[in-house]
């Protein structure tokens, strides 16, 4: 078996949650910013490729009055672990004095989220706040309680779907998978 030929990788992958309880979480997720920002009129800055899915069905679920933007920054670059972070887009609304969502697909060590938001507060955003769809149980990396907002916790396993990929495949799928932790990832 080719490790990267993504038919072959879903085959073999566990779904772990499905999409009812992602939709729950989503729900859930948009109540939390609602009662959060209800008085304010925030940018909310999706973090490309991953929050380009989840982030389109949490700000449907919104009422508040949002301008969207977005931001490219990636530690993946379609690998299975991460390395330096890179800026390939910037915002392209002005920050400063503005309240800024950044909506990502998950947190896992918390890294880029870290950046991105040190990025808005350098450009002048008077509130920073940080929202994934999952946060993924582990001891690695920042703590936990850094993301402001999240949808649900997922195991440490490698998870794609909900916007979440393997080797850049798979973000489109309504169901949370978990890699075969016996599959060579090829990186």
């Amino acid at each position: 078996m080719n490790s990267t030929d993504p038919k072959a990788l879903l085959a073999r992958s566990k779904r772990v949650i499905e999409r009812a309880e992602v939709e729950r979480a989503l729900d859930r997720l948009a109540q939390d910013l609602e009662g959060a920002f209800r008085d304010r009129t925030p940018i909310f800055l999706t973090v490309m490729n991953g929050g380009m899915i989840p982030g389109s069905w949490l700000v449907t679920r919104l009422t508040l009055p949002v301008r969207m933007d977005y931001v490219h920054a990636t530690r993946y670059r379609g690998a299975t672990s991460g390395s330096d972070l890179a800026f390939l887009v910037q915002p392209h609304l002005p920050l400063e004095d503005e309240t800024v969502i950044i909506f990502d697909d998950i947190y896992d060590e918390g890294y880029t989220l870290e950046a991105i938001k040190d990025y808005c507060i350098r450009h002048g955003a008077a509130e920073v706040a940080t929202a994934v769809l999952v946060r993924k149980v582990h001891d690695r990396g920042l703590p936990r309680d850094q993301v402001d907002f999240f949808g649900m916790d997922v195991p440490d396993v490698y998870v794609f779907g909900c916007g979440m990929d393997v080797h850049e495949y798979w973000r489109q799928l309504t169901d949370i998978w978990a890699l075969d932790p016996d599959t060579d990832s090829g990186h």
